[in-house]
Formats: C-alpha cells, structure tokens, sequence
C-alpha cells in the first residue's frame, strides 16, 4: 500500500479541467489530421505525371496547411503549458509527462498494488475485500471499445 498525500489534489484538478483535457485532445487530433493532409500532399508533389499547373496549386495548397499546422500547434501548446501549471508550475501533473505516464506513475504502477492518498480511504472497506487491478488496454483498442 502506497501513500501520495499529493493525489488528493491532482484528482480534484483533473476533475476541474475536464474540458481542457476536451479541448486538448480535439487540437491534437486536429494537428494531427492537417499533418496527415501535408504528408499526402508531400507524397503527390513527388509524382513525376503532374503537369506545372497541378504542382502550383498543391503548392499553394501546401503552404495554407503548413499555416494552419502552425496555428494549431501554437494553440495546443499554450492551451498544454497552460493546464499543466495548473498542477505545479515547473512539473506539471505528477503522473504525467506530456502525454505519457512520468518515471512516478509507471513506479507506482509497478510496485504499489495499492495507492491511495489517504490510509483512511479505506476505513469503511473490510480488511478481507480483495482488489482486483483494472483491465489493460493496448492503444489499438481505446477506439474500438470508446475507452
């Protein structure tokens, strides 16, 4: 059993920023579909049976995506500083680094069957319960189960 006195507070800021997390996910997910129009754009401009015409508007067409890449990126960056300040100002969420599980949680993960931010959370459990760990989930089946 693991004690994070901190945790009390991370789950009360993440339960805050809920639309945050919303509006992250969305800017990623925007970023991410303009990079995939800039790859396949980039991949059509290697094409030798394009006439000059053609390239000149993918051209264009490029350089309006590379813009609105950069936008996006920008406003996903702030909107990412901004919320994890909110956490602590130089560190962030305390299981988080960026998008992935920080050294702490994968520790936490690994070691503690339980954690918990108070011993008293379990007053009103029997010592006999048993805790059973949550399913794991490989990426591929976050989309397909709406994880």
């Amino acid at each position: 059993m693991l004690v994070i006195p901190e945790l009390e507070q991370e789950l009360k800021l993440l339960s805050e920023s809920k639309s945050t997390r919303k509006e992250l996910r969305h800017l990623r997910m925007e970023r991410d579909s303009i990079e995939d129009k800039i790859h396949h754009l980039e991949w059509s401009l290697k094409l030798d049976d394009i006439s000059e015409n053609q390239k000149e508007k993918l051209f264009s067409e490029h350089d309006n995506l590379l813009k609105q890449r950069g936008h996006v990126r920008g406003l996903h960056q702030e909107a990412q500083r901004q919320h994890h300040q909110k956490f602590h100002k130089v560190w962030g969420q305390l299981m988080k680094t960026g998008y992935q599980n920080s050294r702490f949680a994968h520790q936490v993960e690994r070691f503690a069957c339980l954690y918990s931010s108070q011993v008293t959370n379990f007053g009103l459990y029997s010592p006999d319960k048993y805790y059973r760990p949550s399913e794991d989930y490989m990426p591929h089946e976050f989309d397909v189960l709406g994880l």
